[in-house]
């Protein structure tokens, strides 16, 4: 069962993805199919739904869960070292595989239909004190959609990282303009993720599960 392209045009709510995924979900679960990428898929869900509870004042819990929910996408696991592959690695991987899987242009619309947030977060003063300078309207005149996400989510990574390491006040008043940024091109980016993978990627390998639920 495949989204009528009718409703792939336009940007879909979470409340409509979860209604779209729930009879599949329970479908796949009743003939025991694609167990692990059921798991990441609900975990995405969960936290993505939690972030968007969050109130204006919450914008770093909504922050901290937005990322929590694309990760349960893109988190893999290294059996031979017993512990989650490195974040940008996983990252790397995902995004070129989630661009091959999206057969309806769902990432590109995206990316196209929020060019100014791109755009903006490219420019963002902040994030330009680490990242070498990129033209990232040469990048989208040329079509590199694959290398925009990329960097896109690479700059969202670090925001992230400040906060969940402590790097800033909790609430501060001097990050607000680029988490503001961030925590929107998150929404945008995840939503488009969540889709392609539930439409297209369920059953797809996306890397061993990190951290499976305990079997009894």
């Amino acid at each position: 069962m495949r989204m009528r392209s009718s409703l792939l045009a336009a940007p879909l709510s979470l409340a409509t993805l979860r209604s779209l995924w729930k009879p599949r979900r329970d479908s796949y679960a009743n003939a025991r199919l694609y167990e692990d990428n059921r798991i990441r898929i609900h975990r995405a869900f969960t936290w993505l739904e939690r972030a968007e509870s969050c109130r204006e004042a919450e914008l770093d819990d909504r922050l901290l869960a937005q990322w929590s929910g694309i990760s349960a996408l893109f988190a893999r696991w290294d059996a031979g070292r017993g512990q989650p592959v490195p974040e940008r690695t996983a990252l790397a991987a995902f995004v070129k595989q989630l661009v091959a899987t999206d057969h309806d242009g769902i990432v590109v619309a995206t990316l196209e239909r929020e060019r100014t947030l791109v755009t903006s977060m490219f420019g963002d003063r902040y994030l330009a004190r680490h990242f070498d300078d990129v033209d990232v309207r040469e990048l989208v005149a040329r079509g590199r959609w694959e290398r925009v996400l990329a960097l896109l989510l690479e700059r969202c990574a670090l925001v992230h990282a400040q906060l969940a390491q402590g790097g800033a006040t909790y609430g501060s008043r001097e990050n607000r303009t680029v988490l503001k940024r961030t925590s929107m091109t998150l929404d945008a980016v995840a939503l488009a993720a969540i889709q392609v993978v539930i439409n297209h990627g369920y059953s797809e390998d996306w890397g061993a599960l990190c951290w499976p639920p305990a079997r009894k």
